[in-house]
């Protein structure tokens, strides 16, 4: 037990202390260095890798400070530290290569042992892209998967909201430390997923996101998820990156067809190209998961307000009820009578046809 505590506070150490000198940390690595071993090495030794005596002398003095600095800090955030050989460490991540020793955990730590898909895609994502999502996480979420993204704006920002809207479970990855969640402007999202599920990430907490900690984060996402599925993309994207290290990590690659004009349907019309499944409806993607879909989960409605119970409840079979019809039962006004119906489409529970709204069996 001593030894396996002394690990873990050389693995937090040598996590915290590593970003002083990334370049030699690299170097180091790639020769195939032993990370617990690295205290024990000579100071010519380390030298060699290009670490300097100030370097050394910080790793040497300060490694166990450093560690229960880490530990304290993310005690007083709220932040857990999940080890490779925890129950709630994600089993899929252990499988990756050179998985991370731990990841730094806030919200429900739970949802880590749901299955996982991975959803990525263009920042830009388009009215086809959230359109295409509302179709989907809805019958993906009631199967109890939890939808795994990168917080970014655009396609991730869709696909956490749906799912959040379904009463779905949702994890965050972050390019950066749990103290600096990225990006800023999306922090009510933020707010939620840590609601409805949590945020991850393996570096340490003071690290600021940067570019060049992008396509780290998504070796995580891609490594966590059973699949990945890519809506909206660019050739040249870190959603194609994504897709690239869950080719390299054995994961299924599903891929949303886009219009052959559309520069962000090049990104996923290549994949179909080079194989990746084509994607219609989630029981194109259950079925990989050995899941059929059954008609009765369709009447669960999850996160629902009174209004849109009685609005539901108002709807029956296949019959088509205008507006005036609810504002009359239900004695709102018309805008907030539209406003109501338009979340419970976007809930994919009702669809507007002509003359009104109808419920979707």
């Amino acid at each position: 037990m001593g030894k396996d505590l002394k690990h873990k506070q050389q693995s937090i150490s040598f996590q915290v202390l590593s970003h002083k000198n990334p370049k030699a940390m690299n170097r180091f690595l790639r020769k195939k260095g032993d990370r617990f071993g690295f205290f024990s090495l000579s100071t010519s030794k380390l030298i060699n890798f290009g670490f300097t005596k100030n370097d050394l002398t910080l790793f040497r003095d300060e490694y166990n400070s450093a560690a229960e600095r880490e530990r304290e800090m993310a005690n007083k955030r709220e932040v857990g530290i999940i080890f490779s050989d925890d129950e709630y460490f994600p089993p899929l991540l252990r499988e990756i290569y050179d998985p991370p020793d731990y990841i730094y955990v806030k919200g429900d730590k739970e949802v880590l042992k749901n299955r996982m898909l991975a959803v990525v895609g263009s920042r830009k994502g388009s009215e086809y892209g959230r359109r295409t999502l509302s179709n989907i996480i809805p019958d993906i979420s009631r199967e109890n998967i939890t939808i795994v993204s990168g917080m970014a704006y655009g396609i991730d920002s869709m696909s956490h909201r749906e799912s959040i809207g379904c009463g779905g479970k949702t994890i965050g990855v972050n390019a950066g430390g749990l103290l600096h969640i990225y990006p800023s402007g999306n922090s009510s999202l933020i707010r939620k997923i840590l609601t409805n599920g949590c945020v991850v990430s393996e570096f340490p907490l003071e690290m600021e996101p940067r570019p060049h900690l992008f396509p780290i984060r998504n070796r995580i996402i891609a490594g966590m998820s059973q699949a990945i599925l890519v809506v909206e993309a660019e050739i040249k994207s870190g959603s194609l990156i994504t897709a690239r290290l869950g080719l390299e990590q054995d994961r299924d690659i599903f891929s949303i067809p886009g219009k052959i004009d559309s520069p962000l349907s090049s990104g996923t019309n290549y994949l179909i190209q080079q194989g990746a499944k084509l994607i219609t409806s989630a029981q194109d993607i259950l079925t990989e998961y050995g899941i059929e879909i059954r008609k009765e989960k369709r009447k669960i409605t999850p996160n629902l307000s009174t209004v849109e119970m009685k609005i539901l409840d108002l709807m029956s079979g296949n019959g088509v009820n205008s507006i005036n019809y609810f504002v009359e039962s239900t004695e709102s006004s018309v805008s907030q009578t539209i406003s109501v119906l338009m979340g419970l489409v976007l809930k994919n529970l009702i669809t507007e046809v002509d003359g009104g709204f109808k419920k979707i069996i």
